[in-house]
């Protein structure tokens, strides 16, 4: 069977018409933003879809690995079963490294301690991208994509002094190091992997269609999911995706951290964020043949910018999302009746 569906990648929002800003919803080969691809025979192996909290939400950057246990012990008392570490834990690019500041005994071990309390780990990253403050960048400097002003710069990065740059996945070193940096998250013990701004590679000024583009992110996806990660993928062209990943987030976060308790810009950003994610799950429904609809995590913390009512409507659609479940208030400072709409949620 073929279907339409609205949207490029993965964040493309159904509300806005092809060619509008912010351009990282829309192709960059112009093409039509209506996608057909083939269903049949292209069901990849299912896993269960996991329920978890993510640190992002509430926390945004400003993480440590005291705050990851303290949640992890909400967490189980919850019966959840992943722990989501997420931005903030290294400079991206750097993903052999934690920032010893906040994560003094590492990954593994941190890792090991969360799987003591009885629950598994899963951990952010940005393959694509690094800083342009990384080791990465500095060492590495041919590894990134070129284009005639210099370095590229992800789309994002207009107006961002720390810029990101792009990898060049046709570079063998590229491959060689996120190889190497699949082979450390495993040791660790992660269990999933939360890959995000997958659509950066598409922006390399030297592709003219998508052909080339979309066969080295298969690549890429096909690498992590062969692993045996439970597969996130994020911000992610949705053809290449097919058959190498467990989840398609199928809208943008619902909160941004860096406006929590900045009432009413964070409530303008969460209601703008829920109205993208009930449009998006209609026109993404076609695709759950295919992979888990990853509607990304609860929030009902009115200091994060939503209301009971909004809360509520959020858990509705994430119910009907019918894919992973994940938390994103402080678990530590629950109370009713925000506690019995999570506890409705995950039972």
């Amino acid at each position: 069977m073929t279907t339409g569906l609205v949207g490029w990648q993965s964040w493309s929002d159904t509300h806005r018409p092809a060619g509008s800003f912010p351009r990282r919803y829309f192709s960059p080969f112009h093409q039509n933003n209506l996608i057909k691809y083939n269903l049949a025979g292209s069901k990849p192996r299912r896993k269960n879809a996991p329920t978890g909290w993510c640190s992002w939400h509430h926390f945004g950057t400003h993480i440590n690995e005291q705050i990851i246990l303290n949640q992890a012990g909400a967490a189980a008392k919850l019966g959840l079963e992943f722990i989501l570490i997420d931005d903030g834990w290294t400079t991206w690019g750097d993903w052999l490294f934690t920032d010893k500041n906040k994560f003094p005994h590492g990954l593994k071990w941190l890792v090991k301690e969360i799987k003591s309390i009885g629950l598994k780990a899963g951990l952010w990253w940005t393959p694509l991208l690094a800083k342009s403050s990384s080791r990465l960048f500095h060492q590495h400097p041919s590894w990134f994509v070129q284009n005639l002003e210099g370095t590229q710069v992800s789309p994002l990065d207009i107006f961002i002094l720390n810029k990101r740059r792009v990898l060049n996945l046709e570079n063998p070193g590229v491959i060689e190091y996120l190889n190497h940096v699949l082979d450390y998250f495993s040791d660790c013990g992660f269990e999933l992997l939360k890959s995000d701004f997958l659509y950066a590679a598409h922006f390399n000024q030297k592709f003219t269609s998508s052909t080339i583009p979309d066969a080295l992110l298969n690549r890429l996806l096909s690498t992590v999911h062969l692993r045996g990660f439970y597969s996130i993928a994020c911000g992610c062209p949705l053809v290449p995706a097919i058959g190498v990943i467990d989840a398609m987030r199928i809208s943008d976060d619902i909160n941004i951290p860096q406006l929590n308790h900045l009432w009413p810009l964070n409530h303008i950003v969460v209601s703008q964020r829920i109205n993208q994610l009930s449009a998006n799950l209609k026109s993404r429904l076609p695709t759950q043949p295919l992979w888990h609809l990853d509607p990304d995590a609860f929030i009902s913390d009115p200091t994060l910018g939503i209301t009971p009512s909004q809360a509520g409507k959020l858990a509705h659609l994430i119910q009907n999302s019918n894919g992973p479940i994940f938390l994103g208030d402080d678990l530590t400072s629950l109370t009713p009746p925000r506690s019995d709409l999570i506890g409705q949620l995950i039972n």
